[in-house]
């Protein structure tokens, strides 16, 4: 079954990691119903969900630097939304938020961009699993 999610972000670059998992991809890939879609793995989600922060102007690593943590600003932002700090954003977007949208776990799942609009900021997407191979 194809389920589209409206998230607010994803990722799965481990803090303290400076390069991306290098990972094979799978026989399956994106749906064609619907163009824009990219594969990604959970380090690109990551990668561009930083991006979309940092378009909205929060910071998310001291410095610019995931070795130097996260931002009081990020920080901030996560507890606005709930949790106790950037840490534990993080970890629900690793963990809770990729395993939902991964549903054939094979650590890929088909990511695009919202337009960027006033009520739709860079960092939310749009996503679904991708294909499972026969």
């Amino acid at each position: 079954m194809r389920r589209t999610f409206s998230v607010v972000l994803g990722v799965a670059l481990l803090l303290g990691s400076a390069a991306p998992t290098l990972a094979v991809k799978p026989a399956g890939n994106c749906p064609n119903w619907n163009s824009g879609f990219d594969l990604v793995d959970s380090a690109e989600w990551w990668a561009r969900s930083v991006v979309g922060f940092e378009t909205e102007g929060i910071s998310v690593y001291v410095d610019g630097d995931p070795t130097n943590g996260f931002t009081a600003e990020f920080d901030e932002f996560a507890s606005t939304l709930g949790f106790a700090d950037g840490q534990a954003f993080h970890e629900f977007i690793v963990g809770e938020q990729w395993d939902v949208l991964d549903t054939n776990d094979d650590q890929f799942v088909c990511m695009k961009p919202f337009p960027h609009t006033p009520g739709n900021p860079a960092y939310l997407f749009s996503a679904v699993d991708n294909t499972t191979s026969a």
